[in-house]
């Protein structure tokens, strides 16, 4: 059986209805509600036919259909209509990225927060972890003659600070000195590319002096990221879990807070997205089991290509899935941009 233009149309109406109203769709709604130009009977005929071809389904005994996970998938594959952004809402998102623009953390946290007003769903953000961020400099300070502090700034805009007891007297020339020496040997290296023999070997070579000192610095830097190599993970707007119409199983409601909790399920979850690209996954589509009653929609934004972030929202299937994928679409372009503009000056 094939799909015609009239089909479509009908499917589309039941779709949009049952995003705005979360109550079964008949024929008679659409006939009434939907300037589509055919008969009730017709309507009615042709969602015997939707229903065959696995497109809506009939809940319980109602007299009305609802779209199947294959339904919304025709939907969102083809026949979704991403509103324009509100001037408003525009100004909004473009002024909180460049508030939070100089700390990756900060932004990712904050835009949890706003996409989860925006579309009344739940929205987890994560941030790389450490081995996977690069370098984009460091710096050497003296505190004392045996002591300096190391600040290593990431290509995320992150700080990270340590203060390193040196086996021999350092002051600020030998700071310096080792200072340009690192970031020419680190600067645009992941941490996970880093081997600390390589580099020790290689200020050897050049500055003899600094071997015993270099290699505290290395292993200090080396040891301390690692303890911190696991993503940082934002979620917000899990009230609004509570407000999903349609979702009246306290059972599964339960079972979605649980998987909230667990790092790993949620680390899994966005790591489905690709760089400045949206990926939604309907129902069943879902490789965890406790999502198969939900639809997941994630993006990721990068500099280059290096994902520093990720960001996915978590909804009912029958989730506004046009103004969902439209709020990520300009959130994740606007933070790709600004971080490349940021990055780039």
């Amino acid at each position: 059986m094939d799909m015609n233009e009239r089909k479509l149309k009908i499917l589309e109406a039941i779709i949009r209805d049952y995003i705005e109203t979360g109550d079964p769709v008949g024929s008679r709604t659409i006939s009434k509600k939907y300037d589509l130009g055919i008969s009730s009977a017709t309507i009615r005929n042709e969602m015997a036919d939707l229903e065959e071809l696995g497109l809506i389904i009939q809940p319980h005994t109602s007299a009305g259909r609802i779209p199947s996970d294959k339904g919304y998938r025709l939907y969102v594959d083809g026949m979704m209509k991403r509103p324009q952004i509100t001037p408003e809402v525009e100004k909004v998102i473009v002024n909180l990225i460049k508030e939070k623009i100089t700390r990756i953390d900060s932004l990712v946290e904050e835009t949890a927060k706003l996409v989860a007003m925006l579309t009344n769903c739940t929205t987890i953000a994560m941030t790389p972890p450490i081995s996977q961020v690069r370098i984009k400099h460091i710096q050497l300070v003296p505190i004392d003659d045996y002591s300096v502090a190391c600040v290593i700034v990431t290509d995320t805009n992150s700080v990270k600070n340590h203060v390193i007891d040196t086996p021999k007297a350092i002051d600020f020339n030998m700071c310096m000195a080792l200072t340009n020496i690192l970031n020419e040997k680190l600067k645009g290296s992941s941490l996970s590319q880093i081997s600390v023999d390589q580099i020790r070997t290689s200020i050897e070579e050049k500055m003899k002096e600094y071997g015993d000192i270099a290699s505290s610095v290395l292993e200090a830097i080396d040891s301390t990221l690692k303890q911190e190599d696991t993503p940082e993970i934002y979620i917000r707007g899990t009230n609004n879990i509570l407000d999903f119409n349609g979702l009246h199983d306290k059972d599964k409601t339960r079972e979605l807070f649980k998987l909230l909790e667990e790092k790993p399920y949620l680390t899994k979850l966005l790591d489905q997205s690709k760089p400045n690209t949206i990926t939604v996954k309907i129902g069943e589509e879902n490789i965890l089991t406790p999502m198969k009653d939900y639809s997941v929609v994630t993006t990721s934004y990068s500099i280059g290509e290096h994902t520093i972030g990720n960001l996915g929202i978590i909804g009912p299937t029958r989730m506004n899935y046009d103004q969902v994928v439209s709020v990520l679409e300009y959130v994740s372009y606007h933070i790709t941009n600004m971080l490349k503009d940021f990055n780039d000056s």
